[in-house]
């Protein structure tokens, strides 16, 4: 250990940069995130619009999938059930709203997951993601507290059975 180790003014520049390296890979972990999510949207709307103005069905999603996992192979999201959770996430999000919402652009995507699954309000789906956001649940937490209706106690009255949760999914 060399002797500039002792001084404190050297521990705390070294302590100043580890929190800045800290800092700066969350930043970059949380834009690849948004990017993704940005993606995944694409993805969502075109098969969206694809399933819709050329009556193409659930196949063109089957196929799409083989496609992308061919041209791909080490890539994992594309597979059928990705693509209709992709196709899920712009159909739940878009009437009202032309991007990915500022919260949920935030989450990982086994988080948005969850809450499409469990979850059939817009407006509850927003207030659990911002929940996320804000306190870093990890899926396991955000499901428990879906589970202990965290939106009845953080959204109050407004928040109900008919707007809230889906209890078949819990």
């Amino acid at each position: 250990m060399s002797e500039i180790t002792h001084h404190a003014d050297y521990r705390q520049a070294l302590e100043s940069i580890k929190q800045r390296i800290q800092t700066s890979q969350t930043r970059a972990v949380l834009a690849v995130n948004a990017e993704l999510l940005n993606l995944y949207w694409d993805i969502g709307r075109q098969l969206d619009a694809w399933q819709r103005e050329r009556t193409w069905g659930s196949a063109v999603v089957e196929q799409m999938a083989l496609d992308l996992r061919a041209t791909y192979p080490g890539m994992k999201g594309f597979s059928r059930t990705s693509l209709f959770a992709m196709r899920q996430f712009y159909a739940f999000f878009s009437p009202q709203s032309e991007v990915v919402p500022q919260p949920v652009g935030q989450m990982p995507w086994g988080h948005v997951r969850t809450l499409l699954a469990k979850i059939k309000s817009v407006d509850v789906v927003l207030l659990y993601a911002q929940a996320c956001s804000e306190n870093g649940w990890s899926r396991t937490v955000l499901e428990w507290q879906i589970e202990q209706r965290f939106h009845e106690r953080a959204g109050g009255e407004m928040m109900n059975d008919k707007t809230g949760i889906n209890e078949r999914a819990l």
